[in-house]
């Protein structure tokens, strides 16, 4: 243990614009179960045994700062062959580093206008139309 380790942490978007080849990193998740749930991140890999396989750059998302640098120097510190880059707020600056995974879904809501057929076997009038516009 003669080096020290020392995680990178990426402030925006354009800090990692500068460095090549960001775009196709794998991304650590280490946030809560319930954020991963309701933001899932496609390929995303946790923790646990299949990070080993993993080898170079790679980008540690957490649901804090602090503990996505502190992932990303354990992850260092665990797999000598990988570089981790801590992503500075979170799955909001994912989505613009990573547009591929995340596309910017903007403000969560429910899209302009959703139908709720009565039976998808059946003929006949939706059950029910949501929609924004006024009438």
């Amino acid at each position: 243990m003669g080096s020290t380790v020392v995680a990178e942490v990426v402030v925006d978007a354009e800090a990692l614009a500068k460095l090549e080849g960001a775009a196709g990193w794998p991304v650590v998740d280490v946030r809560g179960p319930a954020e991963r749930s309701r933001v899932p991140i496609p390929d995303g890999h946790d923790l646990g045994p299949e990070l080993d396989e993993v080898t170079g750059r790679v980008l540690v998302i957490a649901s804090d700062d602090e503990i996505a640098q502190e992932t990303a120097r354990a992850v260092e510190a665990r797999l000598r062959t990988v570089e981790a880059f801590a992503v500075k707020g979170g799955i909001d600056t994912l989505r613009v580093i990573r547009p591929d995974l995340l596309p910017n879904v903007g403000s969560g809501a429910m899209p302009g206008t959703y139908t709720i057929p009565t039976d998808t076997c059946q003929p006949g009038p939706a059950l029910h139309t949501f929609s924004d516009q006024k009438k």
